[in-house]
């Protein structure tokens, strides 16, 4: 059994969902089990910190996967790094851990799910939406401030599929972080942005 802790608030996010696929599809044996840490910033609380030593207490494999972030949110891979090093060390406890999107680069988990996504069956969907944030970014205030919030990468993954003729039965699942990544007319899980996070999960999944 693998524990698997993630940044996100609870299993029904796009993190757990994307992961599971993943595992589901590439590792179909490997019995796993997702924590919710509900952000980075409580990985070394109590609450976390004592739930991973159970685990290794037991036996178990402990992975943590976490977004390395960028320089303009003050992270990025390299301070991410330091940072889970030195808590792990401070803290008397050790466990192997991935950094989206590579663990090499700076961004985060919905870097990797866009590389994912079929822009070659979607084109139009994307030429649009790189429009509507074009022009939306390019209307500003007397004072040159931007007037309106321009869509986070995740909330543009969120509009694609949202966007999409499904049925009631997989619009349903939409809201619960399922973003059906399985479904090859939406997403490819066989690019090579991937390969570091299934080279990962191959060593590490047990």
């Amino acid at each position: 059994m693998t524990k698997i802790f993630i940044e996100a608030k609870s299993k029904d996010t796009s993190e757990c969902h994307f992961l599971q696929t993943i595992i589901n599809i590439i590792f179909p044996k490997m019995n796993v089990e997702f924590i919710p840490m509900n952000g980075i910033g409580n990985l070394f609380k109590e609450a976390i910190l004592n739930q991973i030593k159970i685990a290794q207490e037991n036996g178990e494999q402990v992975i943590v996967f976490a977004d390395a972030d960028t320089i303009t949110k003050k992270y990025g891979y390299i301070k991410r790094k330091n940072e889970i090093d030195n808590g792990m060390k401070a803290n008397a406890v050790s466990f192997d851990y991935f950094l989206y999107p590579n663990n090499q680069d700076d961004g985060d988990i919905e870097i990797l799910m866009e590389a994912t996504t079929r822009k070659d069956l979607h084109p139009i969907f994307f030429d649009c939406f790189n429009d509507y944030e074009t022009c939306v970014s390019s209307a500003k205030d007397e004072s040159g401030v931007s007037k309106y919030n321009v869509p986070s990468l995740k909330n543009k993954l969120h509009t694609y599929m949202a966007a999409q003729k499904l049925t009631r039965k997989y619009r349903d699942r939409l809201g619960k972080g399922d973003w059906l990544f399985e479904n090859k007319d939406y997403w490819d899980l066989d690019i090579d942005a991937l390969k570091p996070l299934k080279e990962f999960l191959a060593i590490n999944l047990k």
